[in-house]
């Protein structure tokens, strides 16, 4: 499925060699997409005049991603994307995600972190405020169900302008994972029942 890009929508750049910054959709031209700053003006690295990049997006049905080679854009702290190859596609989630505010203490290696979920899945939360967490962070955490408290090990996986993170959870089994399954189910449930007139 094409996805198209509209302006302000936050993105997520990763450059070949590993370096990794959160932008905004600033324009969208037929060959081109300008990403504006989120905090400082946007550079490329290292005096780099461009670098092949992968741009990265939620979207209402899962995570778009979209290769290109990344310059700078006419407009000072800007920078342009000329996307290369086949159209942007949406890579559809694999887990159900239902929103969700629920208590949740995040540990990273310099630092402890209480937060709240704004969705959760069997595969994943998105966690906010959660600025102090950068992309590729590896965390554990603590989820609280209400019943019951899980804990698992996980990856920060992306960020949105807002300040939340998105964490992809890597060691979740057996009982925590039934237990998660089933709170998911359960909050769908009430979101049908909720919804009916």
């Amino acid at each position: 499925m094409e996805v198209l890009l509209e302006r302000d929508t936050p993105v997520d750049i990763t450059l070949d060699g590993g370096w990794r910054i959160t932008a905004r959709v600033a324009a969208v031209g037929q060959d081109y997409v300008d990403l504006g700053p989120v905090g400082p003006p946007l550079q490329l690295p290292a005096q780099l005049r461009w670098c092949d990049a992968t741009m990265a997006w939620k979207t209402r049905l899962g995570a778009a991603r979209r290769r290109g080679v990344l310059v700078h854009a006419p407009d000072a702290g800007v920078l342009r994307m000329h996307p290369l190859g086949d159209p942007m596609k949406v890579q559809r989630r694999r887990f159900v995600r239902v929103p969700a505010e629920l208590s949740t203490a995040v540990i990273a290696p310099d630092y402890r972190l209480t937060t709240r979920t704004l969705d959760v899945s069997v595969g994943g939360m998105l966690v906010a405020p959660a600025e102090s967490l950068a992309l590729e962070d590896t965390v554990r955490f603590a989820l609280d169900l209400g019943a019951i408290t899980i804990a698992g090990d996980g990856r920060v996986v992306r960020g949105t302008t807002d300040g939340a993170r998105g964490i992809l959870f890597s060691d979740l089994q057996g009982r925590a994972e039934r237990r998660l399954s089933h709170y998911v189910a359960q909050r769908q449930r009430e979101l049908i029942a909720g919804s009916r007139p």
